[in-house]
Formats: structure tokens, C-alpha cells, sequence
């Protein structure tokens, strides 16, 4: 009997030190990919933005990681105008991305005053607070994309 005991006690510890191995080895594939705050992952998202001359309305859209989303940009302002979501900074220095960029399929290049254009993308991973512009390297109008 103390035979048996010994045994099933070597088991249970071989079985513990197995998981503890299975999940060191899981988070090492994983490392550079970011745990999700609220556990909520993806969902369907409709956005109708309007892009004046002074802003974006609504100026902030939040939507889940990963989610999909259709947005319809109107441009109200007086020239041509898009819609462009610029990179989120992820500064690390253990080897991961610097930086979590929206799809290029979330761009919507100027478009006319009175024109509209739809887009269809996917939410990045990486959540946080996206500094959305009307193209590449302007600074107003802004709006954030928050994404949690």
C-alpha cells in the first residue's frame, strides 16, 4: 500500500510540474501578444461619421478588438477630405512591435465636399486610444478610436 501511495503521489506532482511546463512553453509563443482587459473580443460595429471643417462627428468611436467594422464617412467640410487612424505606439524593449496600426483597409482616401464612402475593416489586438485624422501627417480635425 505505501507502494501504491508513493506512486500516485509521483504522478500527481509529474502532472503538476507537466502543466507548469505546458503553460511556460504557451506564454513564451504568446508573448508579444497582449491580454485582453475586459475578456470581450470582436463583435459587428456600423459607424456614420461626418468630417467637417472643424471636426469629426462623433469624435470618439469605441469599439472591441477585433471587431468589424463598416464605417460611412461624409465629408461636410469645404475640400476634399478621409479618413486615416493613425499607429498606436507600444513601446517595449523585449523584442514585441513598437507600434498596433489599423488595416489599410480602414483608410478612406480624401473624398469631395458632399461625397460619402464606406469601408469595411477589422479592429486591431492592441487596445487603447487611436488618434484618428483626415489623412497621414495632419493634426486637426481629430478624433480618437478607442479600442477596448
Amino acid at each position: 500500500m505505501r507502494i501504491s501511495a508513493i506512486i500516485v503521489r509521483s504522478v500527481i506532482l509529474a502532472l503538476a510540474l507537466s502543466s507548469i511546463a505546458c503553460s511556460d512553453d504557451e506564454g513564451s509563443e504568446d508573448a508579444c501578444t497582449p491580454d485582453d482587459l475586459d475578456g470581450v473580443i470582436g463583435g459587428d460595429v456600423t459607424f456614420e461619421v461626418t468630417l467637417g471643417d472643424d471636426a469629426f462627428s462623433p469624435r470618439i468611436l469605441t469599439a472591441q478588438n477585433r471587431a468589424l467594422v463598416t464605417l460611412t464617412l461624409t465629408n461636410d467640410s469645404s475640400e476634399a477630405r478621409g479618413f486615416y487612424v493613425e499607429c498606436l505606439q507600444t513601446p517595449n524593449d523585449d523584442g514585441c512591435p513598437t507600434e498596433s496600426c489599423f488595416p489599410d483597409e480602414a483608410r478612406i482616401d480624401p473624398i469631395e465636399p458632399g461625397e460619402s464612402a464606406t469601408t469595411e475593416f477589422e479592429v486591431p489586438l492592441v487596445e487603447g486610444a487611436y488618434t484618428i485624422v483626415s489623412a497621414p501627417g495632419e493634426t486637426e480635425p481629430s478624433a480618437q478610436f478607442i479600442v477596448k
